[in-house]
């Protein structure tokens, strides 16, 4: 029998929950990739300065000048090590080419060398990132329309064979852009590694220029590589939102939902639009993302439901073997796309009979009442079917408030790490193996004992504030997985 509303919101909530997670993962991952691009770079400018700065100073003159015989072997040693790095890891063939090019030159400058080994860096970021980004957005997108499918057919108590999603059309879908500047996640991420060269390099000429030392030269090159990486996480939200969103939509259509709402995560973050749309019901012949289905805005929170009216009822669809089946409250989801994506057997599952329609759910207090009735009119004698049937609702209630509770741990669990008390503690062990000679200084980014004292004493005081707010959450978290565990 169909679910009410309330179901496929709490339920789509939590899918969405999930895709945002992984989305938040790569970010993460990302966030690492740049710290280590970035630091391998001031590595390159240190060398670069100690080889040629005369007391941490050279000039644009200087810089211009030509690689001597020994240099000039050392850079296309380095050289190639990038082609062959290139080849291995499949990195841009436009670069492949500027790499062959520059292995065959006879007269290259200190600054080209420089900028050269900076765009390395780029080069493979970036490589990384295009790989990341895709095989991310191929499971949001497929994760997501298959969860929606078994989400759906489980409100349904009702399956059916659904496709196997394939790479070919994965391929398709993600070289459609779906913004309204016809740009595709690809051609972001060409634009945004173009600007991150230029940039670094106009910055590098003009540290030069200005004749500052290494140190700031490192520290406005940091900079830029900054405002990438916020860049790019934003690039990651967004795109997962919108590959997500339309997973939702594709199942819809595949699935005959007639109609959509808006459900909109309503907190201090969620943004006005949102909040305007949150609840709003849409036909799917107008589903259209950033007008009427998310992404409204980047890193955007909201997801989309199936709606169904009161008097809403539905004719058992039919499968690819031309039959349709009931499929248990409690079938889990592997088991599920076993059956109804992977072609498996449909063993020991009932068969719908043709024509057979789907009813909009009773509440909890109908299921109880229609037991009283039938006692009643059974002049009050109970039988073991009423036991049954009082029972049935009770477990279906049971369930369903299992439901709520698990996105309670879910919202705490969340709220915890926005406090951001974990990522500090974290710094503060490796603070403390730093301290005893356990991991090198310049893996924690400090430089003398001085400057790792400040940062700890800095982070303590950062924990005390935080501390409060995340013992309280603690408590709640224990509590709320306590009920969720039956305890």
């Amino acid at each position: 029998m169909l679910k009410n509303n309330d179901y496929w919101k709490k339920r789509m909530e939590l899918l969405e929950e999930s895709q945002l997670k992984k989305g938040q993962a790569y970010v993460q991952d990302l966030e690492k990739q740049y710290r280590v691009a970035s630091q391998n770079i001031e590595k390159e400018i240190s060398t670069w300065y100690s080889r040629f700065a005369i007391n941490n100073n050279i000039t644009m003159a200087e810089a211009k000048k030509l690689l001597n015989t020994k240099e000039l072997k050392e850079f296309k040693w380095n050289v190639k090590d990038y082609i062959k790095f290139g080849e291995e890891n499949a990195l841009n063939q436009q670069w492949m080419k500027e790499l062959e090019n520059a292995s065959a030159r006879v007269h290259v400058s200190k600054l080209e060398a420089l900028k050269l080994q900076m765009q390395q860096q780029v080069e493979v970021l970036y490589g990384n990132q295009q790989d990341g980004l895709d095989k991310l957005l191929r499971n949001v997108y497929s994760e997501g329309y298959y969860h929606t499918a078994w989400e759906i057919q489980k409100g349904f108590n009702i399956g059916w064979d659904l496709h196997d999603l394939n790479s070919n059309q994965l391929d398709k879908l993600l070289s459609k852009p779906w913004t309204l500047d016809n740009k595709t996640f690809s051609d972001r991420l060409w634009g945004n590694k173009q600007q991150l060269v230029g940039s670094l390099q106009t910055q590098l000429s003009q540290s030069v220029i200005r004749g500052q030392s290494p140190d700031k030269a490192i520290k406005a090159i940091s900079e830029q590589f900054n405002v990438d990486k916020k860049k790019a996480g934003r690039l990651v939200m967004t795109e997962s939102a919108a590959f997500a969103s339309a997973s939702q939509k594709d199942c819809f259509n595949a699935l005959d939902v007639e109609r959509f709402e808006i459900v909109a995560t309503l907190d201090n973050n969620t943004s006005e639009i949102c909040q305007d749309l949150d609840g709003e019901v849409f036909d799917m012949k107008d589903y259209q993302v950033g007008v009427t289905a998310p992404p409204f805005h980047p890193w955007c929170r909201t997801t989309t439901v199936p709606f169904f009216d009161d008097n809403y009822t539905e004719r058992a669809a039919r499968g690819a073997d031309g039959k349709t089946y009931y499929v248990p409250g409690n079938m889990k989801y592997a088991d599920w796309k076993k059956r109804f994506v992977d072609g498996g057997s449909k063993e020991g599952l009932k068969e719908v009979l043709p024509g057979q329609t789907v009813m909009k759910a009773k509440t909890f207090k109908e299921k109880i009442q229609d037991v009283k009735d039938t006692i009643a009119a059974n002049g009050g004698k109970i039988e073991e079917a009423d036991i049954q049937n009082a029972g049935k609702a009770v477990q279906e209630e049971l369930q369903v408030k299992r439901v709520d509770l698990k996105a309670e741990v879910d919202a705490l669990e969340k709220q915890y790490k926005e406090t951001g008390i974990e990522e500090v503690e974290s710094q503060l062990s490796k603070l403390k193996q730093a301290r005893r000679g356990l991991v090198d200084l310049n893996e924690v980014g400090l430089s003398d004992m001085n400057s790792l004292d400040e940062k700890y004493d800095e982070l303590m005081k950062k924990k005390f504030q935080l501390n409060p707010i995340a013992s309280e959450l603690q408590e709640k978290l224990r509590e709320a997985k306590g009920k969720y565990a039956g305890k």
